[in-house]
C-alpha cells in the first residue's frame, strides 16, 4: 500500500474468536503485525477478565459489551502482562486494572510516543530491528473511524488500581489464575496460569516467532531464567501475546531454543 495514500475506514476495528466455551482472544486484524497483540476474555460466573488489553485506537470496553452482559461490564477486570503499548492501549477503559509494580515506570510513560508510526519503533529498538520485522511506515491497514490520525495518536496512559506478583491468584468466582513472574522481555513480566484449562497466558515471554530481549528494560539473563521455569511448567495449551495458541511441547522447543542461543 502506498504509505501516502488515504487508509480506508475499517467496518469493524475488532475480531473475536472462541477458542474455548468460556475463553475468547479479540484481535485487532488492521494493525500490522508488529503490534497485533492478543486480548484474551476469560469468562467467570462472578466476573470475567481480560489479559491485556489491545493498542487502544478503538474502544475495547464497548467491544467487550457485545458479548458480555452489559449489566457484568463494570466487572471486568484487566490485568497486563506487561507495559508495551500494545498491551496497554485499552487499560485505562477499566475500573480494575491490574499490573505488576515493576511495570509502573512503562504504564506512566505509555502516552510519551507515537506507537502507530514506524519512526517510534526504530528510534526504540533501532533501524535493523524494525527491518528485521518488516515494519511499514504506517502499522495500520485501516483506520477505526474518519479523520483519524496514526500519527497523532497517543495511548491514554492508567496507573492500576492493584498489584499483582508471583502466587497472587485472581479469582472469577469458579475459575481461578495464578500469577507467575516471568521476566525478561521486560522486568515486570508476568504470565497466569489457568486452573480451567491447564493454560498459560504468556504474553510476549513466549510466544512462536522472534522473541525481543534487546530493548534498554529487557535483561537476557533473567528471561533465561524465565525460560527455565517455562520449560518445566506442568500445563496443556499457551495462549500467547502474540499469534496462535500452541502445546507443551512446542513451548519446551521455545525455551530450548532460547537457552541455546542465550549459551545458558
Amino acid at each position: 500500500m502506498d504509505a501516502t495514500a488515504p487508509l480506508p475506514v475499517a467496518a469493524s476495528w475488532f475480531s473475536v474468536t472462541w477458542v474455548t466455551g468460556r475463553t475468547a482472544v479479540i484481535a485487532e486484524p488492521h494493525v500490522d503485525e508488529f503490534l497485533q497483540g492478543n486480548i484474551w476474555y476469560l469468562r467467570g460466573r462472578e466476573r470475567d477478565l481480560l489479559v491485556d488489553t489491545g493498542n487502544g485506537v478503538a474502544p475495547l470496553a464497548t467491544e467487550v459489551a457485545r458479548f458480555a452482559r452489559s449489566d457484568r461490564l463494570r466487572e471486568v477486570v484487566a490485568v497486563v502482562t506487561h507495559a508495551h503499548a500494545d498491551h496497554v492501549g485499552g487499560f485505562h477503559e477499566f475500573e480494575r486494572r491490574l499490573l505488576h509494580p515493576a511495570e509502573m515506570e512503562a504504564a506512566a510513560r505509555a502516552g510519551d510516543d507515537a506507537p502507530l508510526v514506524r519512526d517510534t519503533w526504530a528510534a526504540r529498538l533501532g533501524a535493523d530491528v524494525v527491518d528485521d520485522f518488516l515494519v511499514p511506515p504506517v502499522l495500520l491497514t485501516a483506520v477505526p473511524h474518519p479523520g483519524f490520525d496514526p500519527a497523532a495518536f497517543r495511548i491514554t496512559p492508567a496507573a492500576p488500581t492493584h498489584f499483582v506478583e508471583g502466587g497472587d491468584t485472581i479469582d472469577l468466582g469458579d475459575r481461578t489464575l495464578t500469577v507467575v513472574e516471568l521476566p525478561g522481555h521486560t522486568p515486570g513480566s508476568i504470565g497466569l496460569v489457568d486452573d480451567e484449562e491447564n493454560a498459560l497466558l504468556s504474553g510476549d515471554a513466549a510466544y512462536e516467532g522472534g522473541l525481543i530481549d534487546t530493548l534498554a528494560e529487557s535483561d537476557v539473563e533473567s528471561y533465561a531464567r524465565t525460560m527455565e521455569r517455562l520449560c518445566a511448567l506442568d500445563i496443556d495449551v499457551v495462549y500467547p501475546g502474540h499469534g496462535a495458541p500452541f502445546g507443551r511441547e512446542t513451548l519446551r522447543g521455545i525455551a530450548s531454543e532460547y537457552l541455546r542461543r542465550a549459551g545458558a
